[in-house]
């Protein structure tokens, strides 16, 4: 495999992994439904992040059903704090669409 092959697959996994992430906090601050059914038991539900972008760093999320922008803009604190940025934005993109625009910290150096 030649080297920008390789480096386009460990960026394609870095986004997997960082997708996963997103999705294990919005399980994390309760942004899940659930049901129960006889034949399939207890099912937990979660938003799907379907697309990762970068440069700003931004993530497409499908909501669940009954959820709204607001129920991300007042989780947003807590996914900041989460994935270590300084703010996530959320905008709507259309029927049970959002983007979470992800603000970076500002490092200083020295001291």
């Amino acid at each position: 495999m030649n080297a920008r092959k390789q480096r386009e697959r460990m960026r394609q996994e870095g986004t997997r992994w960082l997708a996963g992430r997103v999705q294990d906090i919005l399980v994390g601050i309760r942004l899940t439904q659930a049901d129960f059914s006889l034949g399939g038991g207890r099912t937990v539900h979660i938003p799907e992040v379907i697309s990762v972008a970068e440069k700003p760093m931004r993530f497409t999320i499908r909501t669940l059903p009954g959820q709204i922008p607001d129920d991300f803009i007042k989780a947003a604190p807590r996914i900041a704090y989460a994935l270590d940025v300084a703010e996530v934005h959320v905008d709507e993109l259309g029927p049970s669409l959002i983007q979470l625009r992800l603000v970076p910290k500002i490092r200083r150096s020295g001291g």
